[in-house]
This record gives structure tokens, sequence and C-alpha cells, in this order.
């Protein structure tokens, strides 16, 4: 019982998190801002003074050679960019003939076009190479803060707006490619804004995670002592009365 409760705290937890960054990133800090209707389809109203630009007018997209020490960077379903030996290597198909791979550097814009739609948006921690179905940007201009568009993006694939561009496709299946990623009208905040809401989002998160760790650890450690006990009666080292 103990243990389905603390699961249920875990997506509640996650739950939280989630709807924390889709509130800060589309709506800003101040609560209280005017706020004005959009062209943007997924998101009805932003602030009054934010602008609204498409992603051609904002990015750079790039198309790096591959140099012989980078090693493979791999965009995961929860936003984290990075080579692929720091998370895993199991479950990947190593290809014999990169044909195709570019470049990464660190501070790159980086999206999943196949899984876009699950979140495989984020900001690469690594210099490295990743194969050409990763939509790779800079920024044009110096208001561009990669990690604050790396967050909007991964909020059109959570709330399902990516999807619904692929109506026909197979269930959870998308190819968000770079002519429509280039279309995608998106909300800008000033810079400073757009630097103080990732700044937000990350202490919030660091609290919500230590909570998460620390209900992970109840429920391992709840699991293992159930397998215990249960292994103890079996054995007889325990009697039942």
């Amino acid at each position: 019982m103990r243990n389905r409760e603390r699961e249920r705290e875990l997506r509640l937890l996650d739950e939280l998190k989630q709807a924390e960054i889709a509130n800060v990133v589309t709506r800003g800090l101040n609560p209280d801002v005017p706020m004005r209707d959009t062209n943007i389809p997924w998101l009805d109203k932003v602030p009054a003074h934010w602008e609204e630009k498409r992603a051609k007018y904002l990015f750079i997209k790039q198309n790096r050679p591959v140099r012989e020490e980078d090693e493979v960077i791999t965009c995961f379903r929860d936003g984290q960019v990075t080579l692929r030996k720091n998370r895993r290597t199991e479950g990947f198909t190593e290809s014999f003939k990169e044909i195709g791979y570019q470049g990464i550097r660190k501070g790159d814009l980086v999206i999943h076009q196949m899984d876009a739609f699950a979140g495989s948006s984020g900001v690469s921690d690594s210099d490295g190479k990743s194969t050409p179905v990763y939509i790779v940007c800079t920024p044009a201009y110096e208001y561009i803060y990669i990690p604050y568009f790396a967050l909007v993006f991964r909020r059109m694939g959570l709330n399902g707006f990516i999807q619904s561009l692929y109506r026909g496709i197979r269930e959870r299946s998308s190819n968000f490619s770079y002519d429509v990623f280039c279309n995608q009208i998106l909300p800008i905040p000033p810079i400073e804004e757009q630097k103080a809401i990732v700044e937000y989002i990350q202490q919030k998160n660091a609290a919500i995670d230590e909570m998460i760790a620390n209900l992970r650890a109840e429920i391992d450690f709840l699991i293992e002592y159930k397998q215990r006990l249960i292994a103890d009666v079996v054995t007889g080292q325990l009697k039942v009365d």
C-alpha cells in the first residue's frame, strides 16, 4: 500500500513540475502582467510586451563537418542532449557508415525530428556528432537565448501540438522536419526575461527532483524490504504464527 502511495506521489510531483514549466515558459514570472492574444496556434495568450516571430528568422541551421575526435551525441526525451556514453549505450543501433553525420557544439539547440513530439529538444552540453535526423541550430540574434527556446520546443511536443501536425501518420510518431520547424511562430520575451525564466525553472526543478529522488529511494527500500521478508519466510528464517 505504501509503495502505491509513493508511486502516486511521484506522478503528482512530475505533473507539478511539467505544469510549472508550461506556465512560466508561456506566461512569464509576473502573474499580474497584461496579456494579449497571439497568432501562435498552440498558445492563446502571452504577456503584452512579448514579441512573436517564425523560427526561420530566429535560428541558423548548422551543418558542420564531423571531426575525428567527435563522439555520438543523443537527444533524449527528457530534454537532455549529451554524449551517448554519459547515459547509456544499450538499445541503440551503431552505424558502421556514418552517412550524413553532422558536428554538434556545446550550446547548440538540438531537436530530434522523429521524437520532438515526445519532448526530445534541448541544449547540447558537449561537442560531438549526430545523425542528420537532428535539427541543429544556433541563434541568429543576440536576443535569442537557446535554453529558453529549447523549453518552448519541448512544450510544443509535450502539449501535443507537434503530433497534431501529423494526423494520419502512425500514432506516437512524427517527422518534425526543418521546413516545418522554420514555419513555427514562437513567443519571444525580452532576453533578460528569457534568462530569468530559465533560471527560475532550473531552481524549481532542482527542488522537485530532490523530492523525487528521495521518494524513489524510499520505494526501492520498500521493495527490497518486501523481497527480503518473503525470502526469510520461505527459507524458514522468519516464523509466521
